[in-house]
């Protein structure tokens, strides 16, 4: 493994287990049995070996979108909380020190809420199309699916950040999570929608 690819994930490592505030570039080296001077070489600031972690995280989240099947849209919806578990517990620290970068990188944070919002665009058509499948109820406005999609953010990260190490470990907290994240969509959902859910939770 290249060097620079070896600190990102020795960092990713240590800022998980440690909180970002808490890991130096020095911490890093040290990690790594290298010296201080070569990981400032491939990341001169702290805020760049974070920022070229979030674009990995970005680029693979966007990997995952792409694979979604036009013609079962609800069902991508679904299975979304799945997809994208491992990738939470990958880059853990961005959920849970998210407050903290927010703070500390400003500049960083710009980019990362751009592209979010670019992503809730996408998310957004998605959601208006399942209104005219009558999947989704046809009386919400753009500002109640908006809305949705904020409160099922927050559903998704305070959830990972109250996880114990026990219940990381757990082999159910993959679908656990699941659940929990796909019990918000219950009172934007049609009769038609909801028999859509059921089948989904039978196969």
């Amino acid at each position: 493994m290249k060097t620079k690819n070896r600190i990102k994930v020795s960092a990713l490592k240590l800022f998980n287990e440690q909180g970002f505030k808490n890991i130096t570039l020095r911490e890093v080296a040290v990690d790594l049995d290298i010296s201080y001077g070569n990981v400032t070489y491939h990341f001169h600031t702290k805020q760049d070996l974070i920022q070229a972690l979030y674009e990995d995280m970005h680029d693979a989240l966007s990997a995952l979108s792409k694979q979604w099947d036009p013609s079962q849209w609800f069902l991508s919806i679904l299975e979304a909380p799945r997809f994208t578990f491992s990738l939470t517990k990958k880059y853990l620290f961005f959920y849970i020190d998210f407050v903290e970068i927010k703070r500390s990188f400003p500049k960083l944070f710009e980019r990362i809420e751009q592209q979010q919002q670019r992503r809730k665009q996408l998310y957004l058509g998605i959601l208006q199309q399942l209104q005219k499948e009558g999947i989704l109820r046809s009386d919400l406005c753009d500002e109640d699916l908006n809305y949705l999609m904020d409160i099922s953010g927050a559903v998704r990260t305070f959830y990972i950040m109250n996880l114990t190490p026990e219940q990381w470990a757990a082999p159910t907290v993959e679908r656990a999570y699941v659940q929990h994240v796909n019990r918000l969509l219950f009172t934007y959902l049609t009769d038609k929608g909801m028999e859509a859910y059921r089948c989904w939770t039978r196969s």
